[in-house]
């Protein structure tokens, strides 16, 4: 393998050890119902497809991402798909992470395949995880969008509000974008009064995750309630209200989502200080 290609691969580059993980029309194919295929599956793809996307360490495999060409035909090739959602359904948070960061990186390689400055073709850097501009040598690297997500309490009562997109089923932490010259906590306190009408102060960090949909990193808050009525936006937000440990709606898990991990925690705490 050429020692400076080292995000970017050809399949002649590949050792033989490394795992796949195969995209087309976003979603992942599947073999036995896993993400993960072994190298030789190129062999049967019949063409050397460029780039193969290197995702990292995984059970101390290499694994690389290729997206197959939109246009490419099963064939013979039959297997199963899933889309990334799905497969966070399906497996473990920590298995989950090698689909989410391939699909991240499928996500901006294809959208970067063109400069945004001029408009000329993009080349692989050859050092970096990046692609460079072929005329005006403009530099592209993986983008990370932040965002906030924050649980509202009112004493022993938390917040919970459920969203218009996809005819959402459950009710989750309300979450938003972070905009130009925001620190997060200021964005906590935009996006809780934009979406539900209420104030909210004592922000406090909790924790991160990484969310691939398509590359955000998720922010969690916890934040008391201050003043207000609710009033939900109707825009983003289809209903809001606030629940009880007694009064749980269908919510997100705690497995594999920072939404559940923060509603768990602050359910937790309730329990402990009832038991201390």
């Amino acid at each position: 393998m050429d020692s400076i290609q080292t995000y970017f691969y050809r399949a002649q580059d590949m050792r033989g050890d490394e795992l796949v993980i195969l995209f087309h029309k976003g979603e992942v194919l599947l073999r036995n119902d896993e993400f993960l295929w072994p190298s030789k599956v190129l062999e049967e793809l019949d063409k050397a497809w460029y780039p193969l996307l290197l995702v990292g360490e995984f059970k101390a495999r290499r694994i690389v991402a290729l997206n197959l060409p939109h246009d490419w035909v099963q064939e013979d090739f039959t297997v199963a798909r899933a889309s990334p959602r799905t497969l966070l359904l399906r497996h473990a948070f920590d298995d989950f992470t090698a689909v989410g960061r391939a699909n991240q990186l499928i996500n901006w390689y294809d959208s970067h395949r063109f400069c945004g400055s001029c408009g000329a073709n993009t080349l692989a850097h050859k050092n970096d995880r990046a692609l460079v501009c072929t005329a005006c040598n403009a530099t592209y690297y993986p983008r990370i969008n932040p965002c906030i997500i924050v649980l509202v309490t009112k004493g022993e009562q938390f917040l919970l509000a459920r969203h218009n997109r996809g005819n959402a089923s459950y009710s989750s932490c309300l979450a938003g974008f972070m905009e130009v010259g925001e620190t997060p906590e200021e964005t906590v306190k935009r996006e809780v009064m934009e979406e539900v009408g209420i104030e909210v102060d004592n922000i406090r960090y909790i924790k991160s995750q990484s969310w691939p949909f398509p590359s955000q990193l998720m922010l969690g808050f916890f934040a008391d309630y201050k003043a207000g009525e609710l009033c939900v936006d109707g825009i983003e937000i289809a209903e809001a209200r606030w629940y009880s440990k007694e009064d749980l709606p269908e919510m997100p898990s705690a497995g594999i989502s920072v939404a559940g991990q923060l509603i768990a925690l602050f359910l937790q705490g309730l329990n402990e200080t009832k038991n201390a």
